[in-house]
């Protein structure tokens, strides 16, 4: 059975660079491309044509098999520049400058000798609508469904444009076109004459039974010829053009697939059905916050009140006293206790934002430097997780039959390995799903198992990043602006570029201890590079902080050096003063490497 006529119609805009001339020429150029002839039409010669088109006023012309005809055209050449003189005439050249628009007969009755009455009924058509409005018109053949391209000048000769309110295809254009069809003997289209109804099933709902047919069609089948004869056979209607359309008997209108998500476009399920027996492709993320958790730097014991009896003769006698005094002994050990811990707790975030800095500023110490690194790796963050997204959404399909799976998954086994009976509903379904995944994608369950796992944890790991990196910018931002934290910047004098006597005391108060490698170099000196080497060490059994210095030239050889283990610590300060002054080495830069080797 016949489905019946349809149509659609777009507006041609001068836009996009595009004067209004090329956008007609270009329209006009594309329906009367001989590429667009699938068939040749039938018919012997024009003549015999021109006798069935005994209504149609203007000339009819074929180009390589292709018909065109037209209204109010006195040259198809030309058409263009006579649709714009009519423009230029009543200087009407922006906003819509044409309309395209095809009318489509159903595929039973498509046979390309139904060419001429397809165009009469065109002619008239456009003879009713737009009676003063120039239009060319081109039958193709190259699909399934015999159909006739349009182009309408949106100036008439009277000067009037035309103007389409929302009713204008209800009320005007489908009534029209069916009336047409029955005049020239083709079957109109019912759902026109049909009062507006509402889907009855919700839109979420009918999406998701689409894409499951969809999901089927795709593994049960090879390339996309056989996947729209599948979902044809499945009872779907399929329209193929730039995008696919399906339709089920119980659906208001048809519904593009790439409305149905990115997994359903043309490009995807083309993509689908040439990769669906390809291995899974695992997407990973790279380690990029600095896990550092908040550490006690310094050890606190709370003191606690002793019994009265446990007491020592000078214990009762200072309980005793604070009692006279009328303050609670016991109260005032605990307030001093509080006072200790909120002392320790604000020493030890000090030295966790320390940490911080030095650590993303690349041992510059420079807030700005720490601040922008951040920001930096949860951008590079931000695209990993991304990228694992769409890994995941691209493999939804089997997600979603594993995911299927683990709801029988426990009554399956259960089945299998005890022989519960009440079961083995659940174990023949699992099973089905396990024979989907193996002979349609080529996946084993534990394959799936692995994958999805794999992925989703490394999504978890990377969001876990993402707020790690982000609290800990907050830190360093909340003790910048309190004042808490001073930012040295990127140009330091040479005595803190060496950072000794801060990791010294780092070391000291917040039992943090050092061990890098940085390079120095200063404004306007280019015969020295300096290498500071900064690392833990033990003296005398006790943990310490020890810097060496090399002062190298440019072959990197080591000219000079000092080293805080052989010497006192202001002695060893006095020598990196002398450095800097027998150097020159003022406005200095801190580096991870030695930067004359990178512009070798």
């Amino acid at each position: 059975m016949a489905k019946g006529i349809v149509a659609k119609i777009w507006n041609i805009t001068a836009a996009s660079g595009k004067s209004a001339s090329k956008q007609i020429s270009s329209s006009i150029d594309y329906i009367e491309n001989p590429e667009k002839v699938g068939v040749m039409i039938d018919i012997d010669n024009v003549n015999q044509l021109n006798n069935q088109l005994l209504y149609v006023t203007d000339e009819i012309k074929t180009v390589d098999g292709l018909y065109v005809g037209g209204r109010h055209i006195m040259d198809f050449d030309n058409a263009t520049s006579e649709m714009m003189q009519v423009k230029e005439f009543y200087g009407k050249l922006d906003g819509r400058v044409a309309m395209h628009g095809i009318v489509s007969l159903s595929e039973e009755e498509s046979d390309p000798k139904n060419a001429g009455r397809l165009m009469l009924l065109l002619n008239d058509f456009m003879a009713k609508l737009f009676p003063e409005h120039q239009v060319v018109y081109a039958v193709h053949t190259n699909t399934e469904n015999l159909h006739i391209h349009f182009v309408v000048n949106t100036v008439g000769l009277d000067g009037k444009k035309i103007h389409m309110d929302r009713s204008f295809m209800k009320k005007t254009f489908e009534p029209t076109l069916n009336q047409l069809a029955e005049k020239y003997g083709f079957t109109p289209n019912e759902k026109w004459r049909r009062e507006p109804v509402v889907d009855k099933m919700p839109i979420a709902k009918r999406k998701v039974l689409l894409r499951k047919l969809i999901d089927h069609a795709i593994e049960q089948t090879d390339d996309i010829a056989s996947f729209i004869a599948y979902l044809r056979a499945d009872g779907l209607e399929v329209n193929v053009g730039k995008h696919i359309s399906v339709e089920m008997d119980d659906m208001v209108k048809a519904m593009r697939t790439n409305q149905l998500g990115d997994n359903y476009t043309t490009k995807a399920i083309v993509r689908r059905l040439a990769t669906k027996m390809d291995p899974l492709i695992w997407k990973g993320v790279g380690e990029h916050s600095h896990y550092l958790p908040q550490r006690e730097m310094v050890n606190f014991t709370p003191t606690k009140m002793k019994r009265y009896q446990d007491m020592t003769k000078d214990e009762k006698k200072k309980a005793l006293r604070l009692i006279r005094l009328g303050r609670n002994p016991w109260e005032e050990t605990y307030i001093d206790n509080w006072q200790i811990q909120k002392m320790t707790r604000e020493l030890n975030e000090t030295a966790y934002v320390y940490e911080l800095v030095h650590y993303y500023s690349n041992g510059t110490d420079s807030v700005k430097a720490a601040e922008a690194e951040i920001l930096a790796r949860k951008q590079k963050l931000t695209a990993e997780m991304k990228e694992l997204r769409e890994n995941i959404k691209r493999n939804q399909p089997i997600i979603s039959i594993y995911d299927e799976m683990k709801e029988y998954m426990v009554k399956a086994y259960l089945f299998d390995m005890y022989g519960r009976t009440e079961y083995v509903a659940d174990f023949i379904k699992y099973k089905e799903l396990a024979e989907r995944l193996e002979l349609s994608y080529g996946k084993t369950v534990e394959e799936v198992a692995d994958f999805v796992a794999d992925q989703r944890g490394q999504l978890a790991y990377a969001k876990a990043q993402v707020s790690e990196l982000s609290a800990q910018y907050r830190d360093i931002l909340r003790f910048t602006r309190e004042g808490r934290f001073a930012d040295k910047g990127h140009i330091l004098s040479f005595f803190d570029a060496v950072g000794h006597k801060e990791a010294v005391r780092q070391a000291k108060e917040y039992n943090v201890y050092v061990s890098e490698i940085r390079y120095i170099t200063a404004k306007n000196v280019d015969d020295v590079i300096i290498r500071v080497m900064t690392m833990p060490d033990t003296v005398d059994g006790k943990p310490v902080v020890t810097t060496k210095i090399d002062v190298m030239d440019k072959k990197d050889k080591v000219i000079r050096s000092i080293d805080s283990k052989e010497l006192e610590a202001k002695a060893f300060n006095n020598e990196i003063y002398k450095l800097a002054e027998e150097y020159g080495l003022r406005e200095c830069v801190i580096h991870k490497t030695n930067v004359r080797k990178k512009s070798l």
